[in-house]
């Protein structure tokens, strides 16, 4: 069974075409090629990949780990991939933030580093980042911002014993 898929995706003055292939039912190919608006015939970027069909299932979580890598060297968010792949290219996700987690990633943040790089570092989706960011009362657009009671609220893991008991004296 052959099959054509076309993409492309204009960006400023470049595109970039994605192209998967197949003349049988026995190999794939993948071509990417990128050129400036108008000049076809001059590549800028271009490459071809060709494959036996039962691979494509590893290829595409490959393709995701690299258009998460490429995300992150160009400083961007990348859209959000499929459900069943999610875990593969984000081990922390899903998984309960911790407080000393919590107080790396304010800690980075307000350095400066990227919410990409954070991703990165914590297994976590940019998005993730940002909720949490928020939950503990940063402005992830804003790094200067800290609430007035202070940066961390980690009020809610500490033990009763080192905030002091509580009497109800009503």
């Amino acid at each position: 069974m052959a099959f054509r898929h076309l993409n492309e995706l204009p960006l400023g003055d470049k595109v970039f075409r994605i192209e998967l292939s197949s003349e049988d039912d026995r190999e794939v190919t993948l071509t990417l090629t990128g050129w400036r608006e108008g000049h076809a015939a001059e590549p800028i970027a271009s490459g071809k990949l060709r494959l036996p069909v039962e691979d494509t299932a590893s290829l595409r979580i490959a393709l995701n780990r690299a258009l998460r890598a490429l995300a992150i060297v160009a400083d961007v968010s990348e859209p959000i991939p499929d459900r069943d792949v999610l875990r593969e290219l984000y081990p922390g996700h899903g998984a309960p933030w911790v407080p000393q987690h919590e107080e790396e990633l304010v800690r980075r943040f307000h350095d400066g580093e990227t919410i990409a790089r954070v991703a990165a570092r914590f297994g976590r989706t940019p998005d993730s980042v940002r909720t949490k960011l928020r939950e503990l009362g940063h402005d992830p657009r804003r790094p200067e911002y800290c609430p007035p009671d202070g940066c961390l609220s980690w009020s809610r893991y500490a033990s009763p014993a080192l905030l002091g008991s509580v009497s109800d004296e009503s």
